[in-house]
This record gives C-alpha cells, sequence and structure tokens, in this order.
C-alpha cells in the first residue's frame, strides 16, 4: 500500500497539460509509403466527439463517464483564442444569439442543427462529430470516408489549383501537400450551409480552414484547423485535438443514413412550436459553463 501510494503521488506531482495548449510537436519517424510519404492510413477517431455539441466547451461529460475518464481535465478544443471562445463579429454574434433562443424553442427549420437535418457537417466538425472515419492514401491524393452521414473528402496532393470561387460545397474544396512529416489541408469553397457544431456556430460562403495532420505516434495523430471568415469572425481562431487509431475488433465503416419517412425534425418542430405558444422561453446552452 505504501508503495501503491508513493507511484500515486508521483504520478499526481507529474505537469499536467495545460488547457488551450496545441499538441506538442513530435520528433517520430512515421512508417512511409513507397513514395516516401507518412503512412497515415486506418480507421481513426477524434478524442472530442462533444465539441459535435460545443466547439466552445470541448468533451461531453456523458462522453467522460461512457469511456472512464472521470475526474480528467476537460480537454479544450479552441486553443486561439485564449478565452476559448469563437471571435464572432457584433452583427454575427447578436445572430447566433437569435439562433440560440430559436432551438431552444425552434419554430423554423433554421433552427434546427444541419446535422439533424441529415446534412452534410463540413470541415472541420466531420472530424469530431462521432462515428469517426478512415483515411486511405494513393498516388497524388488523399481520401477520408467518414462514418457520419457518409461523408467523404478527396484531396488532391498535385499542386492544382481550387476550384472556381463561384462553386461552393457542403465539404469544401480541398488541396493538400506535405510539409515535413505534416499534411497541410487548405479547404475553401464553403456553402453557408454547415455549424461547427449543434450550438449554432456558424460562418459565411467566405470560410477558409487549414487543416494541419501530424502522426506523433503509431496510434495517435495531433490535429489542428485554422479558421477565418472575414465576414463573420474578428479574427482567425484555432481548433486542437487528438485523433486516435480506432482499434475495436472488427470495426469497420458503417452507411450512415436517414430511413424512409423519418419524421424527426417534423416532431421537433411542432414541440417547439406548442412549447413557444405555451410560453416556454429560454436560450439554448453550452453543456456547463467554464
Amino acid at each position: 500500500m505504501i508503495a501503491m501510494a508513493a507511484v500515486l503521488a508521483v504520478v499526481s506531482l507529474a505537469p499536467a497539460p495545460v488547457a488551450g495548449q496545441a499538441p506538442a510537436a513530435s520528433h517520430w519517424n512515421p512508417p512511409r509509403l513507397p513514395d516516401g510519404r507518412p503512412d497515415m492510413q486506418g480507421l481513426w477517431i477524434a478524442d472530442a466527439v462533444g465539441a459535435a455539441h460545443s466547439v466552445e466547451d470541448g468533451r461531453e461529460q456523458e462522453s467522460d463517464i461512457i469511456q472512464g475518464r472521470v475526474g480528467e481535465r476537460n480537454p479544450i478544443v479552441i486553443v486561439e483564442p485564449a478565452d476559448g471562445r469563437i471571435p464572432y463579429q457584433p452583427g454575427p454574434a447578436a445572430r447566433r444569439k437569435e439562433l440560440l433562443v430559436g432551438i431552444f424553442t425552434p419554430t423554423k427549420m433554421e433552427h434546427v442543427d444541419p446535422h439533424v437535418r441529415s446534412l452534410l457537417d463540413g470541415v472541420p466538425r466531420n472530424i469530431y462529430v462521432p462515428g469517426g472515419f478512415q483515411l486511405r492514401q494513393t498516388p497524388g491524393l488523399m481520401e477520408i470516408l467518414y462514418e457520419s452521414n457518409h461523408a467523404y473528402r478527396t484531396i488532391p496532393m498535385d499542386g492544382r489549383p481550387h476550384v472556381g470561387e463561384n462553386i461552393k460545397l457542403w465539404m469544401g474544396d480541398s488541396r493538400g501537400h506535405w510539409e515535413g512529416n505534416t499534411l497541410v489541408v487548405d479547404v475553401t469553397n464553403f456553402n453557408e450551409g454547415t455549424w461547427f457544431d449543434a450550438h449554432a456556430s456558424f460562418h459565411s460562403d467566405a470560410l477558409h480552414v487549414v487543416e494541419r495532420w501530424t502522426m506523433v505516434s503509431p496510434d495517435q495523430i495531433d490535429y489542428t484547423a485554422t479558421i477565418e471568415d472575414p465576414k463573420v469572425f474578428t479574427r482567425p481562431w484555432k481548433i486542437a485535438l487528438t485523433i486516435n487509431r480506432n482499434k475495436a475488433k472488427g470495426y469497420e465503416i458503417w452507411e450512415d443514413a436517414k430511413h424512409e419517412g423519418d419524421r424527426d425534425v417534423e416532431h421537433i418542430l411542432e414541440t417547439g412550436r406548442s412549447e413557444k405558444a405555451a410560453g416556454v422561453t429560454g436560450i439554448h446552452e453550452h453543456h456547463r459553463e467554464r
């Protein structure tokens, strides 16, 4: 018992990662494909699925309980700015507040999370929604197959330019290149249809995302995304999270699709309209205040 107490004491004194810090750089040398590029292929899942509810609030408490992480430090997904909040301009901030009131008692389609409506999640939300994804590499291409909404991205690595500026896409237009062992993906040409989370964190069609994927061990990728939108945000902001290899025995990506005749959204709106008629008011909140 004394020896165990000593071990626990040493562990408790070990420096903990500071909330808001980006993942540390790694000098680990990843396995290589025949073309010499890092081999990142396989099934992966982000350790921040709660960010799909609120990117400003990190992991969900329910996720911590299920995975036995009760009492652990809640990882902050937004690492810049330091307050962990999306830097909305005054006008868009007011618009977001209107949406949060609408989410509490939804009466219109715009009050329902696009993910709930089975629309594509966009970038970077597709990284941290539940379900995970598969990375595939072929000469000149990186492919990402997502379980959520059966989405996918094909990322050219040959230096070709982005598509024309008038083309607007749910998942944006991705172009990748390597900087050492880091995969850098530049994503443009978004439409306005996606949110970063279920907390009405919206953007415009001027959204620009730069992702950086770095394998730091055989089973871990450090992921960051720098996000800017001059129509909506006062400055660029940045998220950082850990992606782990999915080692569940026999796991494979399954098709995720709505069944025919699904009426969830209809019922959500009916309930919201009934509650509003009954005088129910409020605003959609984060899972917990920080």
